[in-house]
C-alpha cells in the first residue's frame, strides 16, 4: 500500500513537472517576427508591413510597433479575415484565437524627420527588417553598415539587422527645371496655339462633364454577384463624381465596422470594379471607367 502511494505521487508530481514545462515553453514562444518591411514615401509617411508565425495555442499576442501614433491599421490572420487588436502606447495586443499567421500593417509619419533637404530614419527595432526608399534616394548617411543594399526601380532596399539604426537621405525634386538654355517660339505658333486653344478648351470642358457622368448600371450588369453593401458604395462613389477618400466613405457608412469596410473595398478592387490611389497619407477609392 505505501509502495503504491509513492508511486502515484511520483506519477504526479511528473505530470505536474511536464505541464509546468510545456505552459512554459508555450509562453515563451508567442510568436516568430517571419518578414519586417518598411516602405518610406517621398513626404516622409512610412508604411509598415510585418508577418508573424504564432503559437496557435494561444488566444492573444502581444507585439511591439515601431510608433506609438499610426494610422489605418490592419490585422490579418492566414485566411485573411481581420483580426480583433488593442492598440497600447508602444505595443499591440492582438487576439489571434488560435491563428497560425498574422499580417499586420499601419502607417506612420513618426518615423522621419526633416530639416532643410535632408530627411532622416531613426529606428531601434529587436528584428531583421527591410527599408526602401524612394526613388532616386542617395543616402548620406549611416551609423552602422547594412546586410545588403540592393537597387530595384530605381528604389533603395536596405536589409537592417537588430539594433538602433540612424539613416539619412536627399529625396530629389520631381521636376527639374531646364538646363539646355532659353526655348524661341516663332510668334506664329502662339497665334495658332491661341486659336486651337480656344476652340479646344470649350470641347474639353464639355467632354469632361459628359464623362462625369458615371453609369452605375452598366458596373452592376457587369458584376451580377455584388451585395447591397457593394452597391451602396458604388453609388456612393458615384454621388462624389466616381472618388472617394476612404475617410469619407467611413463617414457615410458609420453603421458598417471598420474592418468589414476594409474587406468590402479590397473585395471591389479585386472584382476590378475600383482602384485604390495612395495620396498623401490616405487611401482614395476610384470607381474604374467603363466603355
Amino acid at each position: 500500500m505505501k509502495l503504491y502511494c509513492r508511486h502515484t505521487r511520483v506519477i504526479t508530481l511528473l505530470s505536474l513537472f511536464l505541464f509546468l514545462s510545456f505552459s512554459s515553453a508555450a509562453a515563451e514562444f508567442q510568436f516568430e517576427v517571419e518578414t519586417t518591411t518598411i516602405k518610406v514615401y517621398r513626404d516622409g509617411l512610412t508604411h509598415v508591413t510585418q508577418t508573424l508565425n504564432t503559437d496557435d495555442r494561444l488566444v492573444e499576442i502581444d507585439l511591439p510597433i515601431l510608433s506609438s501614433s499610426v494610422e489605418n491599421l490592419i490585422v490579418l490572420d492566414e485566411n485573411h479575415l481581420a483580426v480583433d487588436y488593442q492598440q497600447n502606447i508602444s505595443n499591440l495586443t492582438v487576439f489571434t484565437l488560435g491563428a497560425s499567421h498574422i499580417l499586420v500593417e499601419y502607417d506612420t509619419i513618426t518615423l522621419t524627420n526633416k530639416k532643410a533637404d535632408v530627411w532622416t530614419i531613426i529606428l531601434n527595432q529587436p528584428y531583421n527588417l527591410t527599408v526602401s526608399l524612394p526613388k532616386n534616394s542617395t543616402i548620406i548617411y549611416l551609423n552602422q553598415v547594412p546586410t545588403t543594399i540592393v537597387t530595384a526601380s530605381e528604389e533603395l532596399f536596405l536589409s537592417l539587422y537588430p539594433g538602433e539604426w540612424e539613416l539619412s537621405y536627399i529625396v530629389p525634386l520631381q521636376l527639374e527645371a531646364q538646363k539646355n538654355g532659353t526655348w524661341v517660339i516663332p510668334i506664329e505658333y502662339l497665334i495658332a496655339t491661341s486659336i486651337i486653344a480656344a476652340i479646344a478648351i470649350p470641347i474639353a470642358i464639355f467632354a469632361f462633364k459628359q464623362k462625369r457622368t458615371i453609369n452605375v448600371k452598366k458596373i452592376l450588369s457587369r458584376h451580377s454577384d455584388l451585395v447591397k453593401e457593394d452597391i451602396a458604395v458604388i453609388e456612393f462613389l458615384a454621388e462624389k463624381d466616381g472618388k472617394a477618400f476612404e475617410a469619407e466613405i467611413r463617414e457615410r457608412f458609420p453603421d458598417m465596422p471598420r474592418t468589414s469596410l476594409w474587406r468590402l473595398v479590397r473585395r471591389l478592387e479585386g472584382l476590378e470594379v475600383v482602384e485604390i490611389k495612395r495620396i498623401g497619407l490616405e487611401n482614395q477609392v476610384q470607381l474604374k471607367k467603363y466603355k
